[in-house]
């Protein structure tokens, strides 16, 4: 968590934290409903690939 960039840590906050919805975030950042789609997707991927490497290298 701690490698992503604050408008990462942002948008992860505003969806899941405040439970705004794609569009809602898309306004607020001034991007489409659909990029907000694929910027969760890339970030919770990224995010899936750190921990799983961490769990390797136990």
């Amino acid at each position: 968590m701690a490698e992503l960039s604050e408008r990462d840590r942002q948008i992860l906050h505003m969806r899941f934290v405040e439970e705004a919805t794609q569009a809602e975030i898309g306004e607020r950042l001034g991007c489409s409903q659909m990029h907000v789609s694929r910027l969760i997707k890339r970030i919770i991927t990224r995010l899936r690939e750190g921990m799983l490497g961490e769990l390797g290298c136990a």
